[in-house]
């Protein structure tokens, strides 16, 4: 078959809504799979491959259904929480002007939008959502429809998030609510994002680096979930902090996702927000420039898994671009990988990922 050069199932010149109802765009042929010659266990789950999507670009049922036949055997339901949520005004994706990988020390920086690079896996997007949730009686719906549409080895996983400045409950009683609410819809592994900088530096979006109020909010959901596997989503921190938080949280949780997306502030050459909207000078940004940054933090966490003696799982997120990507970071030692902005633009990345060596 033929892949084409230029795709985009996720249309960052639509609106969150356009791309909800009438996405993924893609019109073209699904691809061959080569034959399944060993499982692999997560959890209790033997499951085709270790290949999945993070919660992202997968809005709904329909989205983790299309991404699952083109062979992503994990897809990440988008993020939902306990009350409605709308999303961030358009646009949502800017592609950045960068073609070298972030440091550490250019988090929270100005960068400049850009041009689509001719090369897919050079691309660099900023994405700001901020979280957005159709109603609980909504994606309750779907997450038992979309459990209905995976294939045989494949696995949904569900992300949540807790929700402030409700009047019903706090922040650590919605965190703890939501997942409950998610484990009866058919939730068979829960994914908590505790590390959104689109939140406008809110609690729910900076839970990641503090131990101790990420292990109280653990608690809360492992009391609420049962023994229903759980991930926390992370971002980046120094090696220090990350074992301070990982530490406070192994009695709670079966993983780690990490990383999420990295703040920069997007300015345009006329130094304003190129994101419209109160509070969206910082938003995140993922693909290619963050791949170094991605694999520190699944080293580290290796690390400490080795030191301690552990079995919590390792769930590689961010900068892999290509099959070699994938495959490196399951060659260091993560259990799982997941790609958002490559597979937003490559319908056949799982394809090149079954088809490598």
């Amino acid at each position: 078959m033929t892949t084409p050069k230029q795709f985009e199932l996720y249309d960052i010149l639509k609106t969150y809504e356009d791309n909800y109802e009438n996405g993924p765009f893609f019109d073209g042929e699904l691809p061959t799979r080569p034959a399944i010659k060993e499982t692999h266990k997560i959890f209790d789950f033997e499951v085709n491959s270790r290949l999945g999507v993070p919660a992202g670009p997968l809005l709904n049922s329909h989205w983790c259904d299309v991404y699952a036949q083109l062979g992503f055997d994990l897809p990440v339901y988008k993020t939902v929480r306990s009350v409605e949520r709308a999303t961030h005004p358009a646009p949502n994706c800017v592609f950045l002007d960068t073609d070298k990988q972030f440091n550490n020390s250019e988090i929270n920086t100005e960068i400049h939008p850009g041009l689509r690079p001719a090369l897919d896996e050079h691309i660099t997007i900023t994405n700001s959502f901020g979280v957005p949730s159709p109603k609980p009686s909504v994606w309750m719906k779907d997450i038992e429809e979309g459990n209905r549409k995976m294939g045989e080895g494949q696995l949904m996983v569900v992300s949540v998030n807790g929700t402030p400045g409700l009047e019903e409950r706090n922040l650590v009683e919605d965190y703890g609510y939501v997942s409950a609410m998610a484990k009866e819809a058919g939730a068979k592994i829960i994914e908590v994002n505790y590390s959104c900088p689109n939140l406008g530096g809110s609690k729910e979006g900076a839970l990641f680096s503090d131990p101790e109020n990420s292990a109280l909010v653990s608690k809360k959901i492992r009391e609420s979930i049962g023994d229903t596997p759980l991930l926390i989503k992370l971002g980046w921190m120094p090696a220090e902090q990350l074992e301070k938080v990982i530490e406070a949280n192994r009695p709670y949780v079966d993983g780690f996702a990490a990383i999420n997306t990295i703040p920069r502030q997007v300015i345009t050459a006329e130094g304003v927000a190129a994101l419209p909207g109160e509070g969206r000078l910082s938003s995140g940004t993922c693909g290619f420039a963050i791949g170094n940054l991605a694999e520190e933090v699944t080293q580290n966490l290796i690390d400490l898994r080795t030191k301690w003696k552990d079995e919590f799982v390792i769930c590689s997120v961010g900068g892999m671009m290509t099959a070699e990507d994938l495959h490196r970071r399951l060659d260091m030692g993560a259990d799982l990988v997941m790609s958002a902005t490559a597979a937003m633009w490559d319908p056949y990345l799982a394809q090149k990922f079954h088809q490598y060596k």
